[in-house]
């Protein structure tokens, strides 16, 4: 049996890839849904709070807390002075599964609709807008930016 001749390889050619804004928004409403669904707190807040969230809201921050053991969580003790002095110590709040679990039992419904109705939506836009966000998207290429609409 004759030996192949082996053939030189060609280099394939990749589209650079890019960075779908829309997709970005899609992500960034479900994922706010989620925190006001299950922490009673907006995304942005859950992310960024610096002071843990008030009665009944959890934040990032409060869960890395408790996960490491530290200070911050949604039940903690309370000092109150008494008169004539002397003071009290009472337990504020409610422990974290029973705060998600009342969360939920308020806000559960509204995140059910979000999560539902948020991809149904930017899929319906996407359709609408395909023709302009197709020439807006030629027009990225074009400059040299690796961004998508």
């Amino acid at each position: 049996m004759a030996a192949r001749k082996s053939r030189r390889k060609t280099t394939r050619r990749r589209s650079p890839k890019t960075f779908n804004i829309g997709s970005l928004a899609e992500s960034a409403l479900i994922a706010n849904a989620v925190t006001q669904g299950f922490f009673d707190v907006s995304l942005q807040d859950f992310l960024m709070s610096t002071t843990g969230g008030t009665r009944g809201q959890i934040t990032g921050r409060e869960l890395l807390s408790g996960i490491t053991g530290g200070s911050f969580g949604t039940q903690y003790t309370e000092r109150r002075a008494q008169i004539g002095g002397g003071s009290t110590y009472s337990s504020v709040g409610q422990p974290f599964g029973q705060q998600v679990r009342e969360n939920l039992s308020n806000n559960g419904a509204s995140m059910i609709g979000q999560l539902i109705l948020i991809p149904a939506g930017f899929k319906v836009f996407n359709k609408l807008t395909r023709k302009p966000r197709s020439t807006l998207n030629n027009a990225l290429k074009m400059s040299g930016l690796p961004m998508k609409v």
